[in-house]
């Protein structure tokens, strides 16, 4: 089955995979590959306009209103380890 144009992959430590419809954030636990699979680190959020890499352990999703969420990911449990809401940025 192909992917849904709609979802996108951000490449941080893990693969993280975002549904930009939805808002949903899944992605595999770290560590050895598994046939586990992808748990939930967040959902709802959508619509998105963007979802964006961060450093290496943390993505910032834009929804379609244009707020700006930076959601940190624990390096060591693969779980969300914050959401912060991120100030608008100032128009020129």
């Amino acid at each position: 089955m192909p992917a849904d144009p709609a979802d996108v992959t951000v490449p941080l430590f893990i693969d993280v995979r975002v549904s930009l419809a939805s808002g949903d954030v899944t992605a595999r636990p770290p560590g050895p590959p598994t046939d586990a699979p992808d748990r939930v680190l967040l959902a709802g959020l959508g619509p998105l306009r963007s979802a964006t890499p961060h450093g290496r352990s943390a993505l910032v999703l834009e929804t379609a209103a244009g707020e700006r969420w930076l959601v940190a990911i624990s390096e060591t449990s693969g779980l969300v380890a914050s959401v912060d809401h991120l100030r608008p940025r100032a128009c020129p």
